[in-house]
């Protein structure tokens, strides 16, 4: 018999710091229907645990019922199938509140029946409505009490309301109606790190993964509860996450937590290794970043520790300039702000998006057209660099600009217009000592030996002024790295701006 089934694949992270049994909660349920053989389902576990936090588990599947043909030739009538495919397709459109409401019309035209039921806790825990959740699971189980899914599913919901005792009867009652279901061993294990009771955890990880050997899931928890228990074992740690990365080498949290794994027995260039492979995959999330600093430090790699940490700053910056930006969209310094740290922290692409929404805001903000072309001397893009400065001396004299515009001259060989830059800047370093020896030999091989005597005099004698140190009169004009300048969030919010990318 072919049957239908709707996947509800969720992720818990509950944490723990000393006897805290806090948890934290990333949900995301993904909703979609296979076909599949026999009266079973199959599983599609969604975990992943970093060692800072509990590991997470999701419910099994829960199976919905077959269709049966209802409708009337002579009538109009909409069916209790034809609505559960009518919510479908608005769940594959992401819209939730449409769904749910064609869903509660279908459990009113048929309340015996638990598809809907299903559907709807779904959305709710999308929601993070747990107890509404909890409450149309309770009419699933009300339909097929010895459903072992319906129980898991109700039992997760449970485990996210941090109800252990009630979570933990439904993983029970799951194992008695089906011994031979992994998941419910591995949700039940989550129930017990919860309430750190490790080794009750340590028993049904192990199970759940020798039901299901390529349960990545289970093994993550595993590995997790070596490192938690109150005698730690890493090295069987180490060896646990590993399995799960020869199954699964994308394991992202597995990647991490090995890495602790690793930091605890001092292997500091492997923990090294793991956390950088955690950043690249997640450059977002700052705690891989910290684990990596820890390392660097435990390693005696100070400065790399002092970077990443810093960096973790700017992100923290980079957060609570969104904030302000999504209250003041119109605020031109706002986004040069933001461009200028996410420069710093790589993000070329998104640091080029939001100078672009500066200068739409206020064309003549010479702050973001100084930083736009440093961006296009940043990328090689030189006529950019000499356009956009030629606009900022148009709006004002500054030096800064002739600055740049003279390094762009000379690197698209238009010495000239780069020595009038310099000296207009006075720059004074060695780009402009190259510039006077350039333009003497052009000089020397057009035949105009007197130009090229005094470029070449021009720079012996910036040359000696260099070796004997920088002059008490002028300052050097070189162009300044960028700096984030602080900014004043006291306007009001408009309601209109620029979108952030």
């Amino acid at each position: 018999m072919i049957r239908r089934f709707l996947y509800l694949l969720t992720n818990a992270r509950p944490r723990t710091n000393g006897l805290e049994r806090a948890m934290t909660r990333t949900t995301s349920l993904f909703l979609g229907l296979a076909l599949l053989a026999g009266c079973g389902g199959s599983e599609t576990p969604q975990q992943a645990v970093d060692s800072s936090v509990k590991p997470s588990a999701s419910p099994a599947p829960t199976p919905a019922a077959e269709k049966t043909a209802s409708s009337s030739p002579e009538k109009k009538v909409v069916t209790y199938d034809q609505l559960i495919q009518a919510a479908d397709a608005l769940i594959e459109k992401r819209d939730a509140k449409n769904a749910a409401k064609i869903l509660s019309t279908a459990i009113k035209a048929q309340p015996t029946r638990p598809e809907a039921y299903i559907k709807r806790a779904a959305l709710l825990a999308e929601a993070k409505l747990y107890k509404q959740a909890v409450g149309d699971m309770s009419s699933a189980i009300g339909v097929d009490p010895e459903n072992s899914k319906y129980r898991n599913t109700r039992g997760y919901f449970l485990l996210m309301l941090q109800d252990y005792d009630a979570a933990e009867r439904d993983f029970n009652k799951a194992i008695d109606i089906d011994p031979e279901y992994p998941q419910a061993y591995n949700n039940r294990g989550l129930v017990f790190i919860g309430q750190n009771e490790y080794i009750k955890a340590l028993n049904d990880f192990r199970k759940a993964s020798e039901l299901k050997e390529d349960y990545v899931d289970a093994l993550n928890n595993l590995g997790f509860v070596f490192l938690q228990m109150e005698e730690p074992d890493p090295a069987k740690a180490v060896e646990t996450f590993t399995k799960v990365l020869e199954i699964n080498d994308g394991y992202l949290n597995a990647i991490s937590n090995r890495g602790r794994a690793h930091l605890a027995l001092k292997n500091y260039d492997s923990a090294i290794k793991d956390f950088t492979r955690a950043i690249e995959l997640q450059p977002q999330n700052q705690q891989y970043r910290l684990h990596r600093s820890e390392a660097y430090r435990a390693a005696g790699q100070f400065d790399l520790a002092r970077e990443d940490v810093n960096q973790i700053a700017r992100e923290r910056q980079i957060a609570e300039v969104n904030h302000m930006i999504r209250n003041n969209p119109r605020r031109k310094e706002l986004w040069l702000t933001r461009a200028q740290l996410l420069l710093q922290s790589d993000r070329t692409e998104e640091a080029k998006t939001a100078l672009d929404n500066a200068i739409k805001l206020d064309g003549t903000f010479i702050p973001s057209l100084l930083s736009r072309a440093r961006l296009h001397e940043l990328e090689q893009e030189y006529d950019q660099v000499i356009e956009v400065c030629t606009k900022i001396l148009d709006l004002e004299p500054n030096t800064e600009a002739q600055s740049l515009r003279g390094d762009a001259y000379m690197l698209v060989d238009k010495i000239d217009e780069a020595i009038a830059d310099y000296e207009a800047a006075r720059r004074f370093d060695t780009k402009i000592v190259e510039a006077y020896r350039a333009r003497a030999e052009q000089r020397e091989e057009a035949g105009e030996t007197d130009l090229a005597k005094a470029d070449h005099e021009r720079a012996d004698s910036l040359e000696t002024r260099l070796t004997a140190g920088p002059p008490s009169s002028a300052e050097e004009a070189k162009p300044r790295e960028m700096v984030v300048q602080p900014v004043s969030f006291e306007q009001v919010a408009e309601e209109e701006g620029p979108e952030t990318k």
